[in-house]
């Protein structure tokens, strides 16, 4: 990571907490990322100083966690901004070894702020903390939900699900496929991923998407 600090303007696209408090993401030891709504419950999530390989506020300014005088956790100095190819190839893995906790594949970011806000988001969303309407469209029937384990819970007995896509609270559409843990397991055994799509124009449910790329 780079060390020479330097100022960086609020990452666009994405709100603040309420009340104002700052909010986090943090790396793991294992590569896991997390996401954190104060910070209080970033330092009630470790129990030790190197257990956090990088902690990132929205400015995308990285920390580490230190020890106080009475040897307590705390968030430790800025280090400046995290490296993006770092941070990026970071998501990457994470995607690949920690499938179930990493499911909305959205489109690769290829900004720093556009990762910043792509992580802030989808991890809140994942760990559904992020407040906002999922928006479910079956054969052209739309719901909504509150959040990704609504949405889970409404598609785990859908036999087919290539008439499905859905809408996250940012407006970002996905289409959802099944994932097998294992190989000789079922379809159905699996965790459902969502692959980002293009918005399809013109259509009237506004919701609707059509294939496209995802990367990771």
């Amino acid at each position: 990571m780079e060390t020479t600090p330097r100022p960086k303007p609020p990452t666009p696209g994405v709100p603040p907490t309420a009340g104002g408090a700052r909010d986090f993401v943090s790396v793991d030891d294992s590569g896991a990322f997390s996401y954190h709504e104060s910070e209080p419950a970033l330092i009630a999530a470790f129990e030790y100083v190197r257990e956090a390989a990088c902690i990132l506020d929205r400015a995308g300014t990285s920390y580490d966690l230190a020890l106080d005088p009475n040897r307590h956790l705390i968030l430790g100095p800025a280090h400046g901004p995290a490296e993006f190819h770092w941070l990026r190839q970071a998501m990457v893995d994470a995607r690949e070894v920690h499938t179930e906790d990493h499911r909305l594949r959205r489109f690769y970011p290829e900004t720093p702020d556009k990762l910043l806000s792509d992580l802030f988001e989808t991890l809140s969303l994942e760990h559904g903390t992020a407040t906002g309407l999922w928006s479910l469209d079956i054969d052209g029937i739309i719901t909504s939900r509150h959040t990704l384990q609504d949405v889970d819970r409404r598609l785990s007995g859908q036999d087919q699900l290539g008439n499905v896509h859905v809408r996250d609270p940012f407006g970002h559409v996905y289409r959802p496929v099944r994932h097998r843990k294992h190989w000789y397991l079922p379809a159905s055994a699996g965790v459902i991923l969502y692959l980002e799509v293009p918005p399809h124009r013109g259509r009237s449910s506004g919701i609707d998407g059509r294939e496209g790329g995802t990367n990771g």
